[in-house]
């Protein structure tokens, strides 16, 4: 794992931090100046008005940061991450404009799904490992790619929907996202899989530097923009994963392998499907906001903001340690615990710091 100190890799992790941080100030004053601000409800933990397009800045640090890279390294990126990134501009814009106009569920949902099509027909290794393989059967074959297609097209917006609706306190989708990101980059990085396992930890990266904005006191949000991106790149890169653990006979089964996205991502998920069978359960639109969620229940248990967060990010890095352990590489837990100790040591330091110099 000694590819972790490359250059490059910290290089796209340290210039994806700065771009990200920098870009914070300008477009927290293109959003008050427009008034894309996030107004106070009862629901939601903050109070006062705040800029709600904070997503900009992670595009941005992850974007600049590869194409410095790039330029630095002489890489050319894969036409398959080229499309990535590109759907999942589309997935952002869909975020983009609900936060400017509000969209309501249903159009927005046809939009994902839309997105998510368009997407298959571009990306390789898109369907879940079982579908994508069991579906060469020649007997099968036209089943199993509908089944395959079917249920991609609900993980990917099911997904998406799962990440933004844990954005509900400060610091947390960021710091949720710097987990998972990390985590992609060392099982990308132990697969040979060099551009994902760059583009996984440039938005990382990028993740971070907006957290130090987004820790409470949060001074901006990332939005719906900001949560849909993040949250395409998730499911997609989850499943991109977990097929090529089989193609490089990491796993030699595809239900296995299955596992592996449904793990990884297990904590939003299951939030997810707990709050919309509690919505049902209450004969609620499963859209109906609420503060059924994880976060908000820890916090009326008695349990105080940071701790909240932490015991969520614990959940999140123990389902990233579980995805190591499926496909036998221990090794894994040990870096990223490495890892994660060096960002929350910083991050504390480094808010203080920028406060400190805004003064």
């Amino acid at each position: 794992m000694s590819e972790f100190f490359e250059n490059k890799n910290l290089i796209v992790f340290i210039f994806s931090i700065i771009i990200s941080n920098f870009a914070i100030s300008p477009i927290r004053r293109i959003g008050l100046k427009y008034g894309v601000i996030d107004r106070y409800e009862k629901r939601k933990d903050f109070k006062g008005t705040i800029v709600r397009i904070g997503g900009l800045s992670i595009i941005i640090g992850c974007s600049i940061s590869l194409l410095l890279i790039a330029n630095l390294f002489n890489i050319q990126f894969d036409n398959q991450l080229i499309y990535l990134f590109s759907v999942s501009l589309l997935f952002f814009l869909i975020g983009f404009f609900d936060d400017l106009f509000t969209i309501k569920p249903i159009p927005r949902l046809f939009l994902q799904a839309s997105s998510t099509l368009f997407a298959l027909t571009f990306l390789e290794n898109l369907l879940f490992p079982f579908f994508q393989f069991a579906r060469t059967l020649d007997s099968f074959n036209i089943l199993f790619l509908v089944i395959g297609l079917l249920i991609t097209i609900l993980w990917i917006p099911g997904v998406t929907n799962a990440f933004n609706w844990i954005d509900g306190l400060d610091g947390l989708a960021g710091g949720v996202s710097v987990i998972l990101y990390s985590g992609l980059f060392f099982v990308f990085l132990s697969l040979n899989l060099y551009q994902y396992s760059l583009y996984s930890l440039a938005i990382a990266g990028a993740c971070y530097g907006f957290l130090i904005h987004n820790y409470k006191p949060a001074s901006i949000l990332m939005g719906d923009g900001g949560s849909y991106f993040l949250g395409f790149n998730l499911a997609a890169l989850s499943l991109i994963a977990s097929n090529n653990l089989i193609i490089r006979d990491t796993i030699n089964s595809s239900i296995f392998a299955s596992l592996f996205p449904l793990i990884l991502l297990s904590v939003p998920v299951l939030d997810m499907f707990f709050v919309i069978l509690v919505r049902i359960y209450n004969l609620k639109s499963p859209f109906y906001p609420d503060r059924n969620h994880l976060h908000h229940r820890l916090l009326e248990f008695g349990i105080n903001y940071k701790l909240t967060i932490l015991i969520i990010l614990l959940l999140n890095a123990i389902a990233v340690f579980s995805t190591y352990l499926i496909f036998s590489k221990n090794e894994l837990i040990l870096y990223s615990l490495t890892f994660y100790g060096i960002l929350i040591v910083s991050i504390n330091f480094l808010k203080k710091f920028l406060e400190g110099n805004s003064k």
